[in-house]
């Protein structure tokens, strides 16, 4: 799944998984006092603001180094603007995220057809992106 993809660079976005899993594991009924649930789900909703805000400036970056990318130059500042709304809708902030998540693979994907990153990028984001969507889609639904 990983084939090319740094070894580092693998095990960092796999721990980066953590937070996310223990918002989503704090969704079940394991014992944790109400308050404490919130908080954990509340952190890893953060968290995903924050990855995909950092997520944001990888493709801003990217983006600037050539004049010809001004539209995804612009488009890199739209998972911030995202990850602000998801604030704003606390009742589908998740959801809102995952949408985040989505768009980022869509401009890596225009970046890669470009020959703009690693070979290896996508090998990593396809998976990475999948698994994040479909964690913050559980937690979406969190009862």
């Amino acid at each position: 799944m990983f084939n090319g993809v740094p070894k580092n660079v693998v095990l960092a976005s796999l721990l980066g998984l953590i937070p996310i899993l223990m918002g989503l594991a704090s969704t079940f009924n394991i014992g944790l006092n109400e308050s404490l649930r919130e908080e954990l789900i509340r952190i890893s909703l953060i968290y995903s603001g924050f990855i995909l805000s950092f997520m944001s400036g990888c493709i801003f970056y990217v983006s600037s180094l050539e004049r010809e990318r001004v539209l995804l130059l612009w488009l890199s500042i739209t998972p911030v603007l995202i990850a602000i709304l998801s604030i704003v809708v606390p009742f589908m902030s998740s959801f809102v995220l995952a949408i985040g998540f989505l768009l980022v693979l869509e401009v890596e994907r225009k970046l890669h057809k470009g020959k703009f990153l690693p070979e290896w990028w996508l090998k990593l984001r396809f998976p990475m992106t999948f698994i994040v969507v479909l964690l913050l889609t559980f937690l979406g639904f969190r009862i």
